[in-house]
């Protein structure tokens, strides 16, 4: 039996966040954000918030999320606004379902997924990035620092309200942030492809988001400045939620976590960087044959592995990987800690750790 579930109010388009005004007339508000928030002139769509927290950092830790709930736990507020990229949502999503309490007591929530937790407030998820699809999932991401380890909560508490995407929002983003998230939202879409809890409903959306992603991406990098462009990598980074919505993620997420966390290669990177090896694995060892139903289904007009390889050559041109040839030594130091249990099993092949190490060597060939 096919289940399919989604409570998130979404408003997608140019202009969408114009929205935001109805939405929060005669309503008491926060905003959290990044520093970037007054720079980039979000700050003119709020024009009274109770507060404004704009310190969220990059791939946030327990205890940055411990000083948010305690901050938020001293206003009073109806919506919790969140405008930024997917670590920015993940904090507003966590806080508003983790109660106030001691550091260790957060730890041991998120280690052991407990799910019977309730919602404190409602959640307006805007994202300024088109990748992580954080704005319509279920899951937060939060670090720990300390053990250099990626934890996630997943419970249907956690999904926002309602989900503002204004493509506009992505156009200040420099090419390295456009390429980091366009690999992020394929490797979702990907990822769900190849995975063992694939159903017709996310295999639909991965094939529409893949394709934009193959036909848009590369031409984004050459003018960041493409509304049309922004769109449709906005349109595929929130189908790329939804898919993994029904699945989770697989392996290129499992190998991409110690990545982030001992030499802080940025997630998006960390996870797309690898995919064309691991499609080529996927083919060459799927007994199932769904390797092969995707690839006639991606190869419909060009073949897929062409339209691949004419991506990565350009990211290849544009020095997105060089931040991981750099580090080749040290990235191969990790492979032990790339096979997440919660992620690697999702796979549609079962890998070892001498795949993984068979993975890396063939994209580190391409330098």
């Amino acid at each position: 039996m096919l289940s399919l579930y989604n409570p998130v109010n979404i408003f997608f388009g140019n202009d969408s966040l114009a929205r935001i005004k109805l939405i929060l007339d005669n309503k008491k508000y926060v905003v959290i954000s990044s520093q970037g928030y007054n720079d980039r002139g979000w700050h003119k769509y709020f024009p009274n918030p109770r507060l404004v927290s704009d310190s969220v950092t990059t791939n946030p830790t327990v205890g940055e999320l411990l000083d948010h709930i305690e901050i938020l736990n001293e206003v009073d507020f109806d919506f919790l606004v969140a405008i930024g990229g997917g670590s920015v949502l993940d904090i507003a999503k966590a806080s508003s379902i983790l109660p106030l309490t001691s550091k260790k007591d957060i730890l041991n929530i998120l280690l052991n997924n407990n799910e019977n937790l309730k919602k404190k407030f409602d959640v307006i998820a805007i994202p300024t990035t088109a990748g992580t699809g954080a704005e319509v999932t279920p899951f937060t991401t939060i670090w720990d620092d300390k053990n250099k380890k990626k934890l996630s909560l997943q419970s249907q508490q956690i999904y926002p309200k309602i989900a503002l995407v204004d493509p506009q929002l992505a156009l200040s983003l420099g090419l390295e942030m456009t390429a980091y998230s366009g690999l992020d939202a394929l490797s979702h879409c990907f990822e769900s492809l190849w995975n063992k809890n694939a159903n017709p409903y996310s295999q639909s959306l991965a094939f529409s988001a893949i394709n934009l992603i193959l036909d848009s991406l590369g031409d984004l990098l050459n003018n960041l400045e493409n509304l049309e462009l922004r769109s449709k990598m906005a349109w595929a980074s929130l189908l790329g939620g939804l898919c993994i919505n029904q699945t989770k993620t697989a392996i290129a997420h499992s190998i991409s976590y110690p990545l982030t966390s001992h030499f802080n290669i940025p997630h998006g990177l960390a996870s797309g960087a690898f995919l064309p090896e691991i499609y080529d694995f996927n083919l060459k060892n799927d007994d199932s044959h769904t390797m092969v139903e995707i690839q006639k289904t991606l190869s419909l007009h060009n073949p897929i592995e062409k339209r691949i390889e004419l991506l990565y050559n350009k990211l290849l041109e544009k020095g997105i990987f060089d931040c991981l040839f750099d580090i080749e030594e040290k990235i191969f130091t990790q492979t032990d800690n790339m096979i997440h249990p919660k992620r690697s099993k999702n796979n549609i092949v079962n890998i070892t750790y001498t795949d993984i190490r068979f993975i890396l060597g063939s994209f580190f060939k391409k330098q």
